[in-house]
């Protein structure tokens, strides 16, 4: 439940560009020079670092739902699995209902998508494991 009301919490927030690097200057960087870099540097790879995360945060997301329900229901199976993958989507498609509330934010499909690419990834890993495990 942490998981997700971080997940809620962050969509709720607005980081302003000028307020990143305000906040960067102020708590890393101690040298003018060096935060011309990483603005550099972020302006490349913002996307990747951003939507990777979207990806992360959902795969652990999916990850937790699958040990909890099992820790619940004492059964780890394809659908226990496919069940958490359902939960979790249904929970990203609202986390971006939600962002469309939010001045400033913008709730995509594009991003349900990308959250679903995690939730995949972490799904098909439970159900690579939960395979090897039983030795079939």
């Amino acid at each position: 439940m942490a998981w997700i009301a971080l997940i809620f919490g962050t969509s709720c927030t607005v980081i302003r560009p000028w307020e990143f690097f305000a906040l960067a200057q102020t708590y890393v960087f101690d040298r003018t020079d060096s935060l011309e870099q990483f603005k550099v540097f972020w302006g490349a790879s913002w996307f990747v670092v951003v939507k990777g995360w979207h990806v992360l945060e959902f795969a652990i997301l999916q990850l937790l739902c699958v040990f909890t329900w099992k820790w619940c229901f004492g059964q780890f199976s394809a659908r226990t699995i496919v069940g958490a993958m359902l939960f979790c989507f249904l929970f990203a498609a609202s986390d971006e209902w939600h962002q469309s509330f939010i001045p400033e934010r913008f709730g995509t499909i594009t991003d349900v998508f990308i959250d679903s690419l995690g939730i995949g990834i972490a799904g098909l890993l439970s159900l690579w494991h939960m395979r090897r495990a039983s030795g079939t």
